[in-house]
């Protein structure tokens, strides 16, 4: 088969929410009902508190299956309730149709992940809504199971419009955790596969454990790492760069880059595009979760790029040419979402190299690699580590000592 046939069909207006909220919140409401009395003899109770993201354990854009058209998402919501943590991210590939007749093209994905603080896995599914924005009377088909997923699974088939545009799916539980992902617009031939292999995705990041359930939220108080250089340097070696406990060097906030230029970053499940062109330099610290809204947008403090971008190097102008004692670059890690740190990294000719966990997963860290480096340009070059993000937030120079 083609991996970039485009199917054709004609999609309705689903209006994909249901009183403010997305169609898949009804589903918690039923969950909810028997929540106080679903956990086995036994089973560990989690406070919401310990509990992670669920949207760690979420589909991605670069998960979704190739259909010839753009993935976009169309809905990146989280919510706490006072026993469940709930993450939906929904995506839609969408092209009008161009020409008098021609049919538009269509596809949509929607992933919930409810986190519990107690294991609901032995609790029966709940059907899917009857009604689906101004669609009523929806009939769901349960369909018969080729391939179980986590501790009780089920799928569903059902057709939407006037057109029969089909809907898929699949739900399962897995210990504390229930995941809902449906398709529509999908051609019965190629669903199944499909909706069971976004189903494994997610099946496979789930927490086989309380312990690692809590261990995905836990909260690490490493010190500040600090980069050792390898491989021969025409630079002159210098003692290590004492690491401060806690603060960040004042100087740092006394040199600034005049200017950079950089690949301008990438769309995953949200965007980071280097928005201003000055997002490296311009002081705005990203928090430990990147799915964070500090005031200017979710994840704006951010810039990444996948390994489709492999080396990036960004170069920098500093007003003079100043010696520097070091450069240092915020940096996150977080597994669950694809995120690590490179393998590699060389400023101006000098080489360091980081390991997996140089920076702790879940966390923010800045990272101080030792110079000298002589302005007024610094060259940064960084290597993927393999599949999946690098993410910065900022670049500081700290001066040398007169």
């Amino acid at each position: 088969m083609n991996p970039r046939l485009v199917f054709r069909f004609r999609l309705p207006h689903l209006g994909l929410k249901t009183g403010g909220r997305p169609l898949e919140h009804i589903l918690f409401i039923l969950l909810a009902l028997g929540l106080s009395t679903c956990a086995g003899e036994g089973s560990e109770r989690i406070p919401v508190t310990e509990l992670p993201d669920p949207v760690i354990y979420g589909l991605t854009s670069s998960e979704l299956p190739e259909v010839g058209l753009e993935w976009k998402q169309t809905y990146n919501l989280t919510s706490t309730g006072q026993d469940y943590k709930w993450s939906y991210v929904a995506y839609q590939a969408y092209e009008p149709g161009s020409l008098p007749g021609e049919l538009e093209s269509g596809f949509a994905i929607n992933s919930d992940i409810y986190l519990y603080e107690i294991d609901i896995s032995r609790q029966d599914l709940p059907p899917p809504p009857q009604s689906i924005g101004n669609l009523q009377g929806i009939s769901w088909k349960l369909t018969s199971e080729k391939q179980p997923l986590g501790d009780k699974s089920a799928i569903w088939k059902t057709a939407l419009g006037e057109i029969r545009t089909p809907a898929w799916r699949l739900e399962f539980f897995r210990g504390h955790a229930y995941v809902s992902i449906s398709l529509i617009g999908f051609p019965d031939q190629i669903a199944l596969p499909l909706i069971y292999g976004l189903g494994d995705i997610v099946a496979q990041r789930l927490p086989d454990s309380t312990s690692r359930l809590r261990s995905a939220a836990a909260t690490w108080l490493a010190a500040r790492p600090t980069a050792t250089a390898i491989g021969p340097t025409t630079e002159p070696a210098e003692p290590p760069l004492a690491t401060p406990p806690a603060a960040t060097p004042p100087a740092l906030a006394d040199l600034a880059a005049v200017s950079y230029t950089a690949p301008p970053g990438e769309m995953g499940m949200v965007s980071y595009f280097d928005d201003t062109g000055m997002q490296l330099t311009d002081g705005e610290i990203g928090a430990d979760d990147i799915l964070t809204d500090l005031g200017q947008g979710t994840a704006y403090e951010w810039v990444g790029w996948t390994e489709a971008t492999d080396p990036i190097t960004l170069t920098f102008t500093l007003s003079d040419q100043i010696a520097l004692q070091a450069v240092e670059i915020g940096f996150n890690h977080r597994q669950g979402l694809g995120v690590s740190v490179p393998a590699l990294i060389t400023i101006n000719g000098k080489s360091f190299e980081l390991s997996a966990d140089e920076v702790p997963n879940n966390q923010r860290k800045d990272i101080i690699f030792e110079g000298p480096f002589m302005g007024p340009f610094i060259q940064i070059t960084l290597h993927h580590r393999g599949r999946g993000w690098m993410l910065l937030d900022e670049v500081r120079f700290i001066p040398g000592k007169d």
